[in-house]
Parts: C-alpha cells; sequence; structure tokens
C-alpha cells in the first residue's frame, strides 16, 4: 500500500471521496498531500530508446532512475489531433514478474502530456542490473478513461545497488519498546524495519510525522506495509523473503522514505507517536467525549458515518487552524494517538558494516603452565583476592580483597591496606591516577551486607567520596568503573540499576532502574559519551547513551545466553561481549549488529581484555584462549586449571597480560599472575587466600 505523508488520515478516508459527496471534506482535510509521486527525485539520466507511434500518439522515455529498491521514469506523449494522457503504468522484470510493491504517477499537462512514474519493489534487487519491460496505455482520461493502444519498452538498465544495516537498536518510550531491526540503504530510497508491542489490542502503526534525516536531508514516510503480527493466525501474515521475525510476539512493519545516500554515514528516524486507525463505527459515547475536549479548544464539528466509510464536517475552528490540524486534535482526543517519542541516531559506515563475519565452535587445546615448582609468589596477602586494578603509572597494583584493598609496588612491596577487613570486590584507578575507587559489602551475614562506594585521594589516602547504604546486597557486588575524563564515577546498585556519580560534587547525575540483576560488568566507551552495562539477562547487555538517557539492548540470539563480560575495544568500533553459555560476540558499534561469533569456552567466559591494537582478544573461563579479532581463528591457549577459572584479564602491552585466578574449591588459592605472551610463562604473582569463586 502506498502512503504519501498520511497515514492515518489515508487508512481512514481513502475511500470517501466518490461514495459521499466528501469530495471537499477530502480535498480539504489533506492540502498538503499533493501529487502522487514521491518528493526528492534523484538526478534521472538520460534514455536512448526510440519513441514508439501508435494511432497518431508518440510516446517517449526520456529519463529514469533505477537502485535496488526505487525506479523512476520520465515519459513524454504528444499526439496529433489532441489531449494525450497516459495511465495503467506497470513494470515487471524478464519472468514476467510484477515487482513493485507500489507505485505512483506525478501528470502535467495534456499534450504534450508528461508523467513522472515512480516503482517501489517488494524487496531490494540483488542483481546489478534490471531486465524486464515497462508497459502503459494511451487512454480517453485518467482514472476511468477507454484504453487506446498500449505501449511497451523493453529495459536493460544498470541498478544502484542497497546497503543492509542490522542496527538491532530498542527505545523505550511510554511503556512501548520499538526495535529497528533492519535498515536497507539505496542512493535514493531507505527502508526500516521496526518491530513493537502494540498499546492495545486495537491497530496501532507507526504514527504520522514520522521522519528520516540521513546525511542532512529529510523526508517524511512514504511506503508502509505490515510484514508480521502474530495476531493474524500463525503470525506470519505479510513476510518477506530473507527476512525473519526477530519477535515471536507483536507486530514488524517496513517503512520506506524516498531518501537515501550512496555512502551513508549518520541517519536519525523519529518517530512521535503511533496512531489508531479509527473503527468504522466509533461509538456514540467516545464521540460525545471527544466533542466536548474539541470544544474547549474552539473546534466545533461532527462525524458522519456512511455505507461506504466515514468523514468530518467542520462547522466552526479556531483563526488559523486548519481542518487537517482540526482532525489531529479529533483522533488525540479520541486516545487514538499513544505519544512516545522514539528516536533512533545511528553511525553509519559501510566499511564498518562489511566487517569479515566469522564463526567458529574450535575450542582449542592449552599447553601446560611451566611455573609449578618455579615461580614464587612476591607477595601472598591476608584476603582472597577479588579483582586488581594496574596504577595508569604502572608503579603500583590495587587489590580488592575480602580483608580491604592491599596496594602494592611491582616487587611485591606491600605500600599499604585501604580499609582494612572489609569485604571489597572491585577497584578502579583513575585515568590520572589520582584517585582510587573500590566497592564493597559491609558484611551483615555470611552472604549479605550494606553496599559501599568509596573513593580516596591517591596523594594523602583520605576519603573524598562515600557512599551511605542502608538496605543490603547480596555478594558478590560493588562494581564501579571510571569515566574517561576521571569526573564521573559508574557504580552498580542495590536495586538492580546503575548510578552514574559526579564525584567531586558527590550527586548522581544519571541513573537507571530497570535491569534484571545489579551489573557486575561496565566498560565506558573512549569518549564518555555511552556505557556498557549487564544485568539484562534477557536482552544480552545494556548501552546507556548519557546525555540523552537513552538504552539500547543489544542482543543475538546465537550468543545463548546473557553477557556477563563486556569491553569496548581500543579504537571504540566494536564491543566484545562474553556470555554465561561460553559464547563471545564482537558487535559492530555503527550498527550494533554481532559480526563475529565465537564459541570461547565450553562454560562461562569469566573475562575478556583486547589488545592495545585491538587486533587479538584474550578470554579467560579455566583456561586462557588469545583470538584474532579479524578473523576469529585460535591463536594460542594456555594456563589450563581444571579447579579455578580466570576472573580478570587486563592486557597492558603487546606481549603482556595479567590474570586473576580464583578457585571453586575452598582450597583453591586466588593468584594474580603477570604472562609473557611470548613464551607463555609466568613472570611473577601475587597470591592471596584460599576461596571459592564469589566468596
Amino acid at each position: 500500500m502506498k502512503i504519501k505523508s498520511l497515514l492515518t488520515v489515508i487508512l481512514t478516508l481513502i475511500a470517501l471521496g466518490a461514495a459521499t459527496g466528501g469530495g471537499y471534506a477530502l480535498a480539504r482535510l489533506m492540502p498538503d498531500i499533493g501529487s502522487a509521486a514521491s518528493p526528492n527525485l534523484p538526478p534521472l539520466t538520460r534514455l536512448d530508446l526510440p519513441s514508439q507511434t501508435q494511432n497518431g500518439i508518440t510516446v517517449t522515455l526520456e529519463s529514469y532512475y533505477a537502485d535496488a529498491s526505487r525506479f523512476v521514469f520520465k515519459v513524454k506523449a504528444t499526439n496529433e489531433e489532441g489531449d494525450a494522457f497516459l495511465d495503467h503504468f506497470s513494470l515487471k522484470d524478464e519472468s514476467g514478474i510484477e515487482i513493485n510493491s507500489s507505485g505512483g504517477s506525478n501528470s502535467e499537462g495534456t499534450n504534450p502530456f508528461r508523467s513522472t512514474i515512480e516503482f517501489d519493489p517488494i524487496v531490494p534487487s540483488n542483481t546489478e542490473r534490471f531486465k524486464g519491460k515497462l508497459t502503459f496505455a494511451s487512454v480517453t482520461s485518467i482514472g476511468d478513461g477507454e484504453v487506446i493502444k498500449q505501449f511497451s519498452f523493453d529495459l536493460d538498465l544498470p541498478i544502484h545497488p542497497a546497503l543492509t544495516f542490522n542496527p538491532k537498536q530498542t527505545i523505550w518510550a511510554n511503556g512501548v519498546e520499538i526495535l529497528l531491526d533492519r535498515l536497507i540503504i539505496t542512493p535514493a530510497y531507505t527502508q526500516a524495519y521496526l518491530c513493537y508491542i502494540r498499546p492495545t489490542d486495537a491497530d496501532w502503526t507507526i504514527g504520522y510525522g514520522t521522519t528520516l534525516l540521513v546525511n542532512g536531508r529529510v523526508a517524511t514516510v512514504g511506503t508502509y506495509g505490515l510484514l508480521f503480527d502474530s495476531a493474524y493466525g500463525d503470525g506470519s501474515k505479510g513476510g518477506e523473503p530473507g527476512w525473519t521475525p526477530p519477535i515471536d510476539n507483536g507486530r514488524c512493519v517496513k517503512i520506506g522514505f524516498p531518501i537515501g545516500d550512496e555512502h551513508p554515514d549518520s541517519l536519525v528516524l523519529t518517530i512521535p507517536a503511533l496512531e489508531q486507525s479509527p473503527p468504522e463505527v466509533i461509538s456514540d459515547d467516545d464521540l460525545a467525549r471527544a466533542y466536548e475536549i474539541l470544544q474547549a479548544q474552539g473546534i466545533d464539528m461532527e462525524w458522519h458515518t456512511v455505507d461506504h466509510g466515514a468523514y468530518p464536517e467542520y462547522k466552526k475552528l479556531p483563526a488559523g487552524m486548519r481542518e487537517y490540524e482540526a482532525y489531529r486534535q479529533f483522533i488525540e482526543a479520541l486516545g487514538y494517538i499513544h505519544p512516545g517519542g522514539w528516536t533512533f541516531e545511528l553511525v553509519l559506515n559501510a566499511k564498518e558494516n562489511s566487517q569479515p563475519k566469522f564463526s567458529t565452535s574450535s575450542y582449542g587445546a592449552a599447553t601446560p603452565i611451566p611455573f609449578t615448582d618455579e615461580i614464587k609468589p612476591v607477595l601472598t596477602m591476608q584476603g582472597r583476592v577479588r579483582s586488581f586494578d594496574l596504577s595508569p603509572d604502572t608503579k603500583t597494583i590495587a587489590f580488592a580483597t575480602s580483608k580491604g584493598i592491599v596496594l602494592s609496588d611491582l616487587d611485591g612491596n606491600q605500600v599499604r591496606v585501604l580499609n582494612n577487613n572489609e569485604n571489597f570486590f572491585s577497584v578502579d584507578w583513575s585515568p590520572d591516577g589520582s584517585k582510587l575507587a573500590a566497592g564493597s559489602i559491609r558484611m551483615n551475614a555470611d552472604e549479605s551486607g550494606i553496599p559501599h562506594v568509596i573513593v580516596w585521594d591517591s596523594a594523602a589516602w583520605e576519603s573524598m567520596y562515600e557512599t551511605k547504604g542502608e538496605q543490603e546486597a547480596s555478594i558478590p557486588f560493588g562494581t564501579v568503573a571510571w569515566s574517561p575524563n576521571g569526573k564521573s564515577l559508574a557504580a552498580s546498585l542495590h536495586d538492580r540499576g546503575l548510578a552514574i556519580i559526579d564525584v567531586g560534587s558527590g550527586k548522581i547525575i544519571a541513573q537507571l532502574d530497570d535491569f534484571l540483576l545489579p551489573s557486575d560488568d561496565m566498560a565506558w566507551s573512549r569518549d564518555g559519551s555511552r556505557l556498557l552495562a549487564t544485568g539484562d539477562l534477557g536482552f544480552g547487555f545494556r548501552r546507556w547513551r548519557l546525555d540523552t538517557n537513552e538504552t539500547v539492548r543489544l542482543y543475538d540470539p546465537r550468543a545463548g545466553s546473557a553477557a556477563i563480560q563486556l569491553a569496548w575495544s581500543p579504537d571504540g568500533t566494536r564491543i566484545a561481549s562474553g556470555h554465561a553459555g561460553g559464547t563471545v560476540c564482537f558487535w559492530t558499534v555503527s550498527t550494533n549488529q554481532c559480526d563475529g561469533l565465537i564459541y570461547a569456552h565450553q562454560n562461562m567466559v569469566s573475562s575478556l581484555a583486547w589488545s592495545p591494537d585491538g587486533s587479538k582478544l584474550a578470554t579467560g573461563g579455566g583456561v586462557i584462549r588469545i583470538w584474532d579479532t579479524q578473523t576469529g581463528q585460535l591463536l594460542t591457549a594456555f594456563g589450563l586449571n581444571e579447579k579455578a577459572i580466570y576472573k580478570k584479564l587486563a592486557w597492558l602491552e603487546p606481549d603482556l597480560l595479567i590474570s586473576l585466578e580464583t578457585g571453586y574449591a575452598s582450597d583453591a588459592p586466588t593468584i594474580v599472575r603477570f604472562w609473557d605472551l611470548i613464551t607463555r610463562n609466568v613472570l611473577t604473582e601475587f597470591e592471596g587466600q584460599s576461596g571459592s569463586f564469589g566468596g
């Protein structure tokens, strides 16, 4: 179905003109629709095809544009004997299949008669050329005129290709989540695949006023089609070859815009509201309530229902108000508009979008660890080691332990212990090393206590910020992460949320509260504009844009389980997510697509870290594995330990990796090791007390 600017109005009133004598109402209601052909016509190319003459009518195919999603033709007709009119346009491929899902024409003049004809294929073409026929007829008048002669032009045209992006981006607004599942972009057309749960059982569609901004140009909706709706029998209504609905319950639609770009680098899709198509009959009670609301706004109108539809009659409008604006107020008064404000902002890069895709299920084999009798810990601590962080100047390592924060130089000389006997789970140096943050549980029982976040000034080692929690949280708990500028601290909340704290003022400047579990891993983007966080078990993980407070849930069903580890690539263009079932996804940030999938470990991926140049990824389970991030190939594996897992990894130099090994068994020590990745030997290690992982 072709929709030129006005979705809901056309769905409601398209049949009214002839049936009701309501031409006045329809024409006056929609003064801005314009001609049937789309605006934003792309540059046309001259067509050197011979003209055709029949019964004194000469027809010329003057110019065209063709891409995978849009065909436009300009046709001229002259008649020696009188007016010339063309109608009944059709475009078919060389197999005789009608390729257009919708078409429009914009005619001007009578003799010569000129028409701009447009066709929008149901499914974008994947060929480099279009071969087929354009046919139409000369008629006595446009519409129901008598056919005089048929014309047919054989076509063999080059096609501009389409770029396909799979953002998988979701946005919540006013109780409704909309998923932007796919984008298909050509130089002159963009199609967006959207899925959502309808606010009620009514027929809710993407609302009027929806716009697309591509590389600085804006357009409104040109086409609209239903792809999937679980309310229709088996839910298969509308489907499309090559696309599978990503949801089991809800509705998926495809909307098209008559703009695009050959090299799109940015896109903003704005959906101001969902709109309900008015039913065939509106109840008297609903109309009475709507009239009361409208009269308070100075609008006096009546809604008339007839055999073939319905139409409004406007008796009085406020000065300057157009009838279409009054109609918008009418359907809003009826409750047929569900406002939201869903705005999808994407950075697109065709080169990144073509990121090499890979999938591997090769676990590889681990080599023995040659340190059993040779390496002795340079420092043995009293508490169980839960995490660590090396200072930016690489001179001091901080350990989060069950007995406080332990600071040591790399030779094993203990510098100090902060908050002795407090049960810490995370520790993080600020980027300039001037502050140290840590998260803990002040224990009340074996498995719970009061959450505590503390920040020290590393010059005097005095507390400069502390939370004052009162409600208990279960262990493990206390994830913290500094923003790149060192001014803000992200911290998990005991009530399943996240807080961003301005440490200077001590105020919470942003907060999210709708996670399924407290986040146990966070990662800032390198520019500090976004934060990744785990805790969304059903959707993988969350990406939070701080300036707009928008969140995106990233998930891929192939991952098979929730994300529990997250890391940005050094250049900020990719994200690695480690999952509870042992998989790792490599996400392209510009498309929100998992372009690489690795079956990295037989059990959970308990840690991961990018190499400094981004070419490799280290993952930890019961063994450490190193992967090529471009191909997904396993490069090496070492450190096999059947009674422990590698809880944390930090890649410092191309050939230096730090790991935290923590045991399942109560007699397994917690050990931080520095690995030489060339020899896979341990250079030094720090040891904490025994204790099962998480205890």
